[in-house]
């Protein structure tokens, strides 16, 4: 049970009783993070919203409000398929209760059920919109506190490229302490499939940094990015894109971050398909030709990290859950296109 301070119903009757008086809320957890991370959906008679909750340690204010003007400003642009916060009773979208972070925002409609219904014209609609939503904010012009996470927009080396770089340095020179972690691994299902990520990063890593490291220097512009764009945060409606969610990693970057980190989630390897999503993408908003060469080591390296965060995950920061089902869930589909990797490299 949640504890008085940091109850969603209490929060909602301390800053948001200009909404509602709440008397009928009905509250659901929807996931919990680590470290008092949590998002909960809120339906009312009249209404549903998402309650997000970040302990004031975990979130930097200033980023998460930069944020939000971001998501106004594609708003007042005519993007609607975004969750725009709301402001409370003390005239701030992101107020502080009892050591915590509130965020409250409209619950918005539809399911993330491309993979069980793909079609040419959901992928029509989530490729143009997410077009649209770049177009929206990318002559954004951000204010002071914020230079750690956006600059004004330039063209310039993507700085994922060069983040990628050095985390796979960083995982090399680290293996051995993470295998010799996995030996004593007591979850046989974890311990299984990490033994097999490790493996697989030592075969494919050396390969994958060059590909990156030929493209690193490339010039491409730089925007305001979703960062951490892929199947579970795109709502569909029939055909149509409902909704996008999930906005916390937003961050000055190439749109080819959000391009690569949807298109991989949803089509994998299969090239053909990442053709037509891209074509999609380009009947609203065109792509440079560096645009182009950097999408296949961004997908790629992405894949070559996934299981490697777990691996960090569970045995330098120890943040995993006690019960790994979901997380070996995630780790078994990561194998899939980890495999093909280390074989293509």
């Amino acid at each position: 049970m949640l504890s008085e301070i940091s109850d969603p119903l209490s929060v909602l009757r301390q800053q948001f009783l200009h909404l509602a008086d709440w008397g009928d809320a009905k509250v659901d957890s929807v996931s919990g993070g680590f470290s008092g991370a949590g998002v909960f959906k809120v339906e009312t008679v009249k209404a549903g919203y998402c309650l997000r909750r970040w302990p004031v340690g975990q979130a930097a204010a200033a980023r998460v409000l930069a944020i939000h003007q971001l998501l106004e400003l594609a708003q007042e642009r005519g993007v609607t398929f975004v969750p725009v916060p709301l402001t409370s009773d003390s005239g701030t979208t992101l107020p502080v209760v009892s050591e915590a972070f509130w965020q409250l925002e409209p619950w918005m409609p539809g399911v993330a059920d491309f993979l069980f219904e793909s079609s040419d014209e959901r992928l029509a609609s989530a490729m143009t919109q997410l077009a649209r939503l770049h177009n929206a904010v990318c002559d954004w012009v951000p204010t002071g506190g914020v230079g750690q996470w956006f600059q004004p927009v330039s063209i310039k080396a993507c700085p994922t490229i060069t983040n990628r770089i050095r985390m796979i340095d960083s995982y090399a020179s680290s293996i051995a302490d993470l295998e010799a972690a996995l030996a004593r691994e007591s979850d046989a299902r974890f311990r299984d499939a990490g033994v097999r990520i490790a493996l697989l990063f030592r075969s494919a890593h050396s390969g994958v940094q060059r590909e990156l490291a030929a493209v690193e220097g490339l010039q491409v512009p730089l925007q305001p990015c979703i960062r951490d764009l892929w199947h579970d945060h795109l709502l569909f409606q029939g055909d149509e894109l409902s909704g996008i969610v999930d906005f916390g990693a937003m961050a000055t970057d190439s749109v080819c971050c959000d391009l690569s980190r949807l298109l991989g989630s949803l089509f994998g390897d299969d090239s053909a398909a990442w053709q037509r999503g891209i074509r999609h993408y380009e009947s609203v908003r065109t792509l440079t030709e560096s645009e182009h060469r950097l999408l296949r080591p961004l997908d790629r390296s992405s894949v070559l990290l996934s299981g490697m965060t777990w691996l960090k995950r569970r045995y330098v920061l120890r943040n995993t859950p006690d019960d790994l089902s979901r997380v070996c869930d995630r780790l078994d589909a990561i194998l899939v296109r980890l495999s093909s990797l280390a074989l293509d490299t």
